[in-house]
């Protein structure tokens, strides 16, 4: 006996039209779904051949299974133009002769096994066309929630915006107010409104520096008759809280802060902390208006 399938691969090639097999002692089960191009296949006379699968073909119009031990008939069902069979039994046959009960059979398996292949694919597609509407709304819902939410996003940006553009004309009319003030209605010029603007301040903190330099000396010199015979360290203390105030680098001041650490040290027994704590206080509430000062009369 020789394979079927072994046989059928080895002698005919795939895209071939016709195969004519018989008598060829075949055994076992044969698979032509990869023949496409079938018209003929004659396979008779293989009495231990015992299954046979087709590709779904419109191309194959005869076949022989006369003398095989075939007894599922299903892959008829995939050719419809199929216009004659010989079937295992000698003498059965669909096409040429009037059928018996035998042929009734065969046709009758083949449509049934259609007619279910049918229904279970007309149920897959109903599942699926279920599960993709099921799919589509809860997309449909997602979508919607999230457009919700990105108009409510645009209204609360719009709000945002209207309040900042609301705020921008209130400054700009409180400038506009202030430019009338100071220029006699003249139109507003925002440098030359600058400029004014910074000449008021110069010309208000120039007396308050003034002033609050007079009470640093004067509390300089409560201090120092205080301190006696170490006035003297008075004065470092100053110097060296100036460079504190001064210096930005960390590890200088670090220096400068464990000095006043120790100049304090020795004033302990003439000043107590509040009133070292006081000078201090305002010596750098002075070099603050002083360097604004400053910083104003150099624009």
């Amino acid at each position: 006996m020789v394979n079927a399938q072994e046989y059928i691969e080895q002698i005919f090639p795939k895209h071939f039209n016709e195969i004519r097999a018989v008598e060829k002692h075949l055994e076992g089960h044969l698979d032509l779904s990869d023949y496409p191009n079938l018209t003929i296949v004659d396979i008779g006379h293989n009495s231990q051949l015992t299954s046979l699968k087709l590709a779904h073909s419109n191309r194959i119009t005869w076949m022989s299974l006369l003398g095989t031990n075939i007894d599922n008939f299903s892959c008829l069902a995939g050719t419809p133009n199929l216009q004659k069979v010989l079937l295992p039994r000698s003498g059965d046959k669909i096409g040429d002769d009037p059928g018996n009960a035998y042929i009734a059979k065969v046709i009758r398996e083949s449509c049934q096994e259609n007619n279910r292949l049918l229904s279970q694919f007309n149920k897959q597609i109903q599942t699926q066309l279920e599960q993709e509407k099921n799919n589509n709304s809860q997309r449909i819902k997602e979508l919607e929630k999230q457009l919700a939410n990105v108009q409510q996003e645009n209204q609360a940006l719009q709000s945002q915006s209207q309040q900042k553009q609301q705020t921008i004309n209130d400054q700009q009319s409180q400038m506009n107010e202030l430019s009338n003030i100071a220029f006699n209605n003249n139109s507003y010029n925002f440098t030359k409104l600058k400029k004014e603007i910074f000449r008021l301040k110069v010309q208000e903190l120039t007396p308050q520096v003034r002033n609050e330099s007079t009470k640093l000396d004067q509390l300089i010199t409560e201090t120092k008759s205080k301190a006696g015979h170490f006035s003297l360290v008075v004065d470092l203390i100053l110097e060296n809280q100036k460079q504190i105030v001064q210096i930005n680098e960390t590890s200088q001041r670090d220096k400068f802060i464990a000095k006043a650490e120790a100049y304090q040290t020795i004033l302990v027994n003439n000043l107590t902390e509040e009133e070292l704590q006081t000078l201090l206080n305002k010596q750098k509430e002075v070099l603050k208006l002083e360097k604004h000062l400053e910083s104003l009369q150099q624009i």
